[in-house]
């Protein structure tokens, strides 16, 4: 079912940081599944230094994929119900966020399975911030 306070929300990502984001849904999680994607542009044509799937073809675009498995190097989903508050939080790693282009401008989306059925229930822009600071030249206090 969809977010209940909203079914699209924009993401602002600080490159190289960690990202969480928690989705309030209208119905139980048991028994379903959960994958959200992450592509430059609506066709996925685009490519982008942070793809792991996809050769860019029609049938096979450029993107992201996100599961409810821990992916390391990516990130992951978590479907949780507590009393009658259903969550799907979502956690995109640091390693990750990372290796985005700068200024990287995309989409994202969430599918729910249920059974044989798929929906999707949330969507959005993914915004990366790069970072303004130049670590290198950043110099000690001594104060």
């Amino acid at each position: 079912m969809p977010e209940t306070t909203k079914t699209y929300a924009d993401m602002e990502i600080l490159q190289g940081a960690d990202y969480d984001m928690t989705l309030t849904l209208d119905s139980a999680t048991a028994n379903k599944s959960y994958m959200m994607t992450v592509r430059k542009d609506y066709t996925g044509s685009s490519d982008f230094s942070g793809s792991s799937a996809g050769a860019g073809t029609s049938a096979n675009p450029y993107r992201t994929e996100i599961y409810e498995t821990d992916q390391s190097t990516i990130g992951k989903l978590t479907a949780s119900d507590s009393g009658t508050t259903y969550t799907v939080a979502i956690k995109l790693y640091a390693q990750w966020t990372e290796t985005l282009d700068d200024s990287f401008d995309g989409k994202w989306e969430m599918v729910e399975k249920s059974g044989t059925s798929y929906a999707r229930i949330a969507q959005g822009d993914i915004y990366l911030n790069n970072s303004a600071s130049r670590y290198a030249s950043i110099s000690s206090r001594s104060d």
